[in-house]
C-alpha cells in the first residue's frame, strides 16, 4: 500500500514538472517569435500599419489618435493580425493584415467603440494631424 501511495505521489510531482516546463518553454517561443522578426518583416508591418491608419482616418469621424498596440504572426491558414486602439477610447479587435482590396474588416465591441462612420469616406492621402504610434515604437 505504502509503495502504491509513494509512486502516486511521484507520478504527480513528474507531471507537475512537466506542466511546468511546457508553460515555461511556450513563454520562450513567443518572446522568441517577437524578436525575431526581420528587417523585412518590420518593413512590411510598418507599410501595413500606414494603410490601416490611412483606412481609419479616412473612414471615421475625429480621428485624433491610433495606436497599434499588439500584433499576432498568424500560424497555418491564419493570416497576421494586430489590434489597435484609437483616440485612446475605442478598441479595434484584432484586424488581419494585407487587405488585397484596400478595404479593412473592423471588429469591435459596441461597448469599447465610439467613433462614427464617415459616408462618403474622404481620400486623405496624409496621416497630417493624426498621432500614430507603431507596434515596433513599444
Amino acid at each position: 500500500m505504502k509503495i502504491s501511495k509513494l509512486l502516486l505521489i511521484v507520478f504527480i510531482g513528474f507531471l507537475g514538472l512537466g506542466t511546468l516546463g511546457a508553460c515555461s518553454q511556450q513563454k520562450k517561443t513567443e518572446q522568441k517569435e517577437k524578436i525575431t522578426m526581420t528587417k523585412e518583416e518590420k518593413k512590411k508591418l510598418r507599410k501595413e500599419e500606414k494603410k490601416i491608419a490611412l483606412y481609419l482616418v479616412n473612414h471615421y469621424q475625429d480621428v485624433k489618435k491610433i495606436e497599434f498596440v499588439n500584433f499576432h504572426k498568424g500560424g497555418f491558414g491564419t493570416g497576421d493580425t494586430i489590434t489597435i486602439k484609437v483616440n485612446d477610447n475605442s478598441y479595434i479587435l484584432p484586424t488581419e493584415l494585407e487587405s488585397i482590396d484596400g478595404y479593412y474588416s473592423i471588429g469591435y465591441d459596441p461597448k469599447d467603440f465610439h467613433l462614427i462612420e464617415k459616408k462618403p469616406p474622404t481620400q486623405l492621402t496624409s496621416l497630417d494631424g493624426v498621432d500614430v504610434s507603431y507596434y515596433e515604437d513599444y
